[in-house]
């Protein structure tokens, strides 16, 4: 996303990091998606590497029993739509591995960081103070 390109549409939601939240996390890309000029391929694609980036940040970032907030937010301009993830949970960048690693390692875990890949044309992660955050950007001409 280019910061010349005008914003289009940008929308925030603030979850916790209970599993339940990935019906409230679909509804919300649901909404905002629908009101951009986007297949329903495109739709699909970054509603399933959502998914998968917020079961991973509840599943692997925190303690069990841990009551924790996960913000997301969700811009686009006239070439993409970015997504930004960033919470509290442990340190960790799901990018520092690479694809053949993950191949070869087909335990839980590394195949979603591949499907997240495979849907979003970048990836990009980053230790902002104690908060992970971690971006992923979609073009419409993909």
């Amino acid at each position: 996303m280019d910061d010349s390109e005008d914003i289009i549409l940008s929308r925030h939601i603030q979850l916790s990091n209970k599993g339940s939240e990935c019906t409230r996390l679909y509804e919300f890309l649901a909404d905002s998606l629908e009101k951009l000029p986007v297949t329903k391929e495109f739709k699909h694609d970054l509603k399933l590497a959502s998914e998968e980036l917020l079961a991973n940040i509840i599943n692997y970032g925190y303690d069990k029993n841990s009551e924790e907030k996960i913000d997301i937010e969700m811009a686009a301009d006239g070439s993409s739509v970015r997504i930004t993830f960033t919470d509290s949970a442990r340190e960790f960048n799901p990018l520092e591995r690479n694809a053949p690693d993950m191949l070869n390692d087909l335990s839980e875990g590394g195949m979603g960081i591949l499907l997240v890949k495979s849907l979003t044309d970048e990836q990009h992660y980053k230790r902002d103070n104690d908060y992970n955050v971690l971006t992923v950007t979609k073009n419409y001409n993909k």
